[in-house]
């Protein structure tokens, strides 16, 4: 009992390692052999729950890290909840290994992880209550397998990534396996040591075609990094609220005088909420040199209100995208956004997200079936300070440029900031917590990358694999 926990502590140790470190990305490929090693030799389901969620825990800390800063009570429910899906794949190893073997107990964990990731992110069945963060896949941004991401998202990617770990225990396990064990121990070693490379050195197709019947956007990122205090005090004084846009206004005076054709500024940048018709002075003087802008704020129509993005030319503010992954609880009091065609912008479309949008590839894959040819994301992670949390929302960004084959212009308030090559690679990156502006040259891609084609295609079949099994060995308890 003793070893399974420390296993499992260990592994929560080096995952969150994995992703709060630089460089950590390859301590994902190690990061679960220490439990896996061990959960494969457990014989009682509970004690493989525990472990499961043990070994869940350093993802889960720095998953959420940034709500200990302003609710820690939610910090430590969101981390319990989130351990539940880890607990369950425990059970489901332990319960694989007494009916069949330790090789297919190891055989079935990737699965189980990818199947477990999966569900816990559809908003089609959790709504809001979606978690779209906790997902190994994300380790690998700025590694040869990112690209991967484009074949089936990210679940394809963790798929590989746990199969790995899996393979690794497989290999130390032959001296000491005998007869059919061995068989099976070095099958999967051959299998998954061929889909790992196999995964990095196979280009995705339709990834990156640039559309030359389009010119460039050159599109300029306005951080403006105003401190919380003076974004609330904004909300309730016009005053402080003209304060508060004065960084905004010269970054984009400088990005005018730098030709830029769009400017962004972050998520709820308009510090009061604007009524349709209505537009604030101060808001329209910061405005007037960008030829064309997209700013966030809150909007009120009709009684309720929203988390939006506004489109700004020709002193016109006009809503064009309402958030639709809504903030649990906090933001209970906004109304959730519906699916939108994507914004021209002299001509290049464009498909637009507020905060946690950019964490589900679904919406972003909705968007280029749509027709964008750019994405742009909107957020404001200043509640979440020096946490690893506005870098983990960078990261989900990159990803959705790899899994549609689109650039992608990300805006955090606060920052960190960047615009992305279709490849995941950062063109143009701002730092966390400096008042700063950059211009980039973002080029509307098409083509159709297989995850835009066909969807996640590796998460419902873990899911319908991990059912097979769960009900065939269910059925064959209950014959004997």
């Amino acid at each position: 009992m003793m070893r399974l926990l420390a296993a499992a502590t260990l592994t929560a140790a080096l995952g969150g390692m994995t992703f709060r470190l630089d460089g950590g990305a390859y301590l994902a490929w190690i990061a679960l052999v220490p439990y896996l090693a061990m959960v494969v030799r457990e014989r009682r389901l509970w004690r493989g729950a525990l472990a499961g969620a043990i070994a869940s825990l350093g993802f889960g800390l720095a998953a959420f890290e940034g709500v200990a800063a302003v609710e820690p009570w939610a910090y430590l429910v969101l981390v319990t909840l989130a351990s539940l899906p880890w607990a369950l794949v425990g059970v489901g190893i332990v319960g694989t290994v007494r009916r069949w073997g330790p090789a297919a107990g190891l055989a079935f964990a990737p699965v189980a992880i990818a199947a477990a990731e999966f569900v816990v992110a559809q908003r089609a069945w959790l709504g809001d209550f979606a978690n779209g963060l906790m997902q190994w896949g994300y380790s690998q941004d700025g590694t040869l397998w990112m690209q991967a991401a484009g074949w089936s998202g990210v679940t394809g990617l963790t798929l590989v990534i746990v199969a790995a770990n899996a393979a690794w225990v497989a290999l130390a396990s032959l001296r000491h396996a005998s007869g059919g064990t061995r068989s099976a121990h070095a099958a999967i070693v051959v299998v998954v040591g061929g889909l790992v490379v196999a995964t990095a050195s196979t280009p995705v197709p339709g990834a990156a075609v640039p559309d030359a019947t389009r010119e460039p956007l050159r599109v300029a990122l306005v951080q403006g990094a105003v401190s919380s205090t003076d974004s609330l005090l904004a909300r309730f004084d016009r005053e402080a609220a003209r304060v508060m846009v004065t960084p905004y206004a010269e970054l984009t005076r400088t990005a005018a005088e730098r030709d830029a054709d769009l400017v962004v500024w972050g998520e709820t940048a308009v510090p009061m909420p604007v009524r349709p018709g209505h537009v604030p002075d101060y808001l329209a003087e910061a405005l007037a040199p960008a030829p064309i802008a997209l700013v966030g704020g809150v909007a009120y129509a009709g009684g309720r209100s929203f988390n939006t993005v506004f489109h700004v030319e020709d002193g016109v503010v006009r809503e064009v995208y309402r958030k639709r992954a809504l903030v649990p609880l906090v933001e209970r009091a906004y109304e959730r956004g519906v699916r939108v065609p994507p914004l021209d912008v002299n001509g290049v479309p464009i498909g637009l997200g507020v905060c946690l949008d950019a964490v589900f590839g679904s919406l972003a894959r909705e968007a280029v079936i749509d027709g964008a040819g750019v994405l742009v994301y909107l957020t404001e992670d200043a509640f979440a300070s020096r946490t690893i949390t506005p870098r983990q929302h960078l990261r989900v960004a990159a990803f959705r440029a790899v899994e549609t084959g689109r650039p992608v212009a990300f805006v955090n308030q606060s920052g960190p900031s960047a615009a992305f090559g279709p490849d995941g690679r950062a063109l143009e990156a701002i730092p966390f917590g400096r008042t700063a502006g950059a211009v980039v040259e973002l080029r509307a891609h098409r083509g159709v990358t297989p995850y835009v084609r066909f969807g996640d295609v590796v998460g419902p079949f873990a899911v319908a694999v991990v059912l097979v099994l769960t009900v065939g060995g269910i059925a064959s308890a209950r014959r004997r």
